[in-house]
């Protein structure tokens, strides 16, 4: 009777295991660092999309940040430090960044969460309103695509 028992669990922990491993995270270790965000999703305002070129032809543009402990960054980065200098010296109580967290589901899924009062006002973000947004994030090389329920925005990675 106990060898049944031992096969029974054997079976059991096998079944256990082979779960776990499907529902790993394609992105585990390629998710990390620094992405500039280069196209925004389709359902972005066009004062939105309209202020970020703008941005862009000075050298300034949206980033997302993913630290390996599960810390998330988003802020504005600019090409040249004086750049951002001067944008800091110009609006002295404008914030850059935004923290918040993030974890790795099954498959493509990463749940961004936490995400400051601040930025869920209504079209001010890529997230829209929301505290939590859950995304498919699809990353080939130093490219990720990243779709929500308002479309894909495309970032690439900052060396």
């Amino acid at each position: 009777m106990l060898s049944a028992s031992r096969k029974v669990a054997f079976v059991l922990l096998a079944a256990l295991a082979i779960t776990a491993t499907g529902c790993g995270s394609n992105n585990k270790g390629k998710i990390e660092g620094k992405w500039k965000v280069v196209s925004f999703p389709e359902k972005t305002s066009e004062k939105n999309k309209n202020d970020v070129a703008e941005m862009g032809k000075l050298g300034i543009y949206v980033y997302m940040e993913f630290k390996p402990e599960g810390a998330f960054v988003f802020g504005v980065g600019a090409e040249k430090q004086e750049m951002l200098d001067m944008m800091k010296a110009l609006a002295p109580n404008q914030k850059t960044t935004w923290d918040a967290k993030y974890k790795l589901l099954s498959g493509d899924g990463v749940e961004i969460y936490d995400l400051p009062k601040d930025m869920q006002k209504e079209g001010s973000g890529l997230f829209g309103n929301k505290d939590r947004a859950r995304v498919k994030v699809v990353i080939n090389g130093d490219e990720m695509k990243m779709t929500d329920d308002d479309g894909t925005a495309t970032l690439t990675k900052i060396k």
